[in-house]
């Protein structure tokens, strides 16, 4: 099957005769096209919310009905978390008439994303990181509230949008979430793609989702489709936001590799690479990506177990202070093995001893003196 026409909008376009646009601003993931637009019925120029996003999603020839279907399930079900703090909010969800194009009406942030800011800024300070983290963790617990739990799935720098001052962060794209049905007679999952194949952005996808690569038992793939999904993710944001880098190196590996690393390798020395960084934070970021047979029971429950302790120990310095590492560096495995911070300091001694300096400065005195010996050779001549 051949792919369908896009449908791209232009300048001026009016889409369900109420919104203008004025420009595209982004291409996002899964084909789809975002629009600034002006809102004709829902003008208000003492606020000036009369700007919203228009996004535009093309399906393509590998996207079966089945999958084009759950898909636009769950863009109407954005709809129906609009309203929870700190995620963004969809005012109108419809497909095209010939079902190959969803336009999807939401709230239009003036900012940027986290992923520009980080781009710029290379990393956030410390309280920086931890008021846009807790926000962040706010978000996730209003979609974990419904009886029908939201796992979002794909969540990543570009996808946290924040407010120009910084103060207000928007959770946006629920393109790939999964919705996980709690009845009383147990828990079911419904998945908007087929999880045959992985989707989500690589560097933050959780190692567990491999097991739904590697079984045809219907219910082992669906079991791996939980808030854990979501912990691994924020726990790498986390660590972006603080060193401006990602904590595993992935160039040189395919996609499933990079999916592997965390299995492979530990957590980079955090506390090492910036002393102002609590060991506190660093057991939260540990305790979130946890994915080794042996720190699988360090993970967290739910995420009510990371709010608590974030809240406690910025609230309680002294408690804060006391904390010590729940994996200790001697017991990790880093992914790059020639770098090791005792050799960089064994590096600082020598360059540091006594004997050293006197060594330099012996040759550079005698770099002098021979240069003088050369000056007065050249005019003697």
């Amino acid at each position: 099957m051949e792919d369908k026409q896009e449908l791209i909008f232009k300048e001026h376009d009016t889409v369900f005769d109420q919104y203008k646009i004025i420009k595209e601003i982004a291409r996002g993931g899964m084909n789809s096209y975002i629009y600034l637009a002006e809102d004709l019925k829902n003008k208000n120029h003492l606020t000036g919310n009369c700007f919203v996003a228009i996004k535009v999603i093309n399906r393509t020839s590998e996207m079966t009905i089945d999958d084009w279907n759950r898909f636009y399930d769950e863009c109407v079900t954005s709809i129906r978390v609009s309203g929870l703090p700190n995620v963004i909010e969809t005012y109108r969800v419809k497909k095209s008439e010939d079902d190959q194009n969803i336009i999807v009406v939401m709230e239009y942030v003036n900012g940027e994303s986290l992923r520009s800011v980080l781009n710029k800024q290379g990393q956030l300070t410390l309280n920086e990181a931890l008021f846009l983290f807790k926000k962040l963790l706010v978000a996730l617990k209003s979609l974990y509230s419904f009886n029908h739990k939201i796992i979002h799935r794909d969540l990543k720098p570009e996808n946290i949008l924040l407010s120009k001052d910084r103060t207000e962060l928007k959770l946006i794209d629920f393109g790939i979430a999964s919705v996980i049905n709690q009845t009383k007679k147990g828990i079911s999952t419904k998945l908007i793609t087929n999880e045959s194949q992985l989707f989500g952005t690589y560097p933050y996808l959780s190692p567990d989702l491999l097991k739904a690569l590697s079984t045809d038992n219907e219910e082992e793939k669906l079991s791996v489709i939980n808030e854990q999904c979501d912990f691994f993710s924020i726990g790498i944001i986390l660590y972006e936001m603080l060193t401006g880098n990602k904590p595993f190196v992935a160039s040189d590996y395919t996609k499933e590799e990079v999916i592997q690393l965390p299995l492979k390798y530990d957590l980079p020395d955090l506390h090492r690479i910036n002393p102002k960084i609590p060991l506190w934070i660093e057991n939260v970021i540990f305790r979130c990506i946890a994915s080794k047979p042996e720190d699988i029971k360090y993970r967290y429950n739910n995420i009510d177990e990371i709010i608590n302790e974030v809240n406690q120990m910025i609230a309680s310095p002294d408690l804060a202070s006391q904390q010590h590492l729940l994996k200790p560096y001697r017991n990790r495995v880093m992914q790059n093995a020639s770098f090791n911070i005792d050799k960089e300091k064994s590096k600082s001694k020598f360059y540091n001893a006594p004997w050293f300096f006197f060594s330099m400065a012996w040759l550079t005195g005698l770099l002098v003196l021979t240069a003088i010996i050369l000056v007065i050779i050249y005019h003697v001549i």
